[in-house]
């Protein structure tokens, strides 16, 4: 809902929004920009406290972009491509957040074919004989979790995807 005319106080009231919200947890321009239009400030009032923000530094997408990515890839659970996919959400474009993964992965140290072993571990999928069907579990589990098919392929051999293998 936008207004005809916006008063004085609008952009230091959105702005005040902002960093109530920026307070709790980083956000991107994007995830601001969301918020701001569900509080029904006008483009125009947005674009002013957006501009503000980044004018403090508060608003950086490279920079958030980033941290997040380490977290995310840190925390030992996600493969790349689900960091990536987490970051688009956040509404960041496809390079930023590309470029962001690549920076975080060696910033971290990030080794995509141990974190694929600790998660199957964590799941009991590794360290013994899996049978056709749970090889195919584990091949999802990994696909899903955002790791690279070479990944999966070197922990698990060439599974099928398929769970109506045979089981022996």
């Amino acid at each position: 809902m936008t207004t005809e005319a916006d008063g004085p106080g609008d952009v230091q009231r959105a702005t005040d929004a902002c960093l109530r919200l920026l307070a709790l947890r980083a956000r991107s321009r994007h995830e601001l920009q969301a918020a701001l239009r569900r509080k029904g400030f006008s483009e125009e009032v947005q674009a002013q406290a957006l501009e503000k923000l980044q004018g403090f530094g508060y608003l950086d997408d490279a920079r958030f972009a980033q941290d997040r990515a380490a977290a995310l890839l840190g925390k030992g659970r996600l493969g790349p491509e689900a960091v990536l996919q987490r970051l688009q959400a956040h509404g960041l474009e496809g390079e930023v957040a590309r470029e962001a993964v690549s920076a975080a992965a060696g910033a971290v140290g990030f080794d995509a074919l141990a974190t694929a072993r600790q998660v199957l571990e964590r799941r009991g999928l590794l360290g013994r004989p899996l049978a056709p069907k749970e090889r195919a579990r584990a091949a999802r589990l990994l696909d899903s979790r955002g790791f690279a098919p070479d990944v999966i392929h070197r922990l698990l051999g060439d599974p099928s995807l398929d769970p109506s293998g045979l089981d022996d």
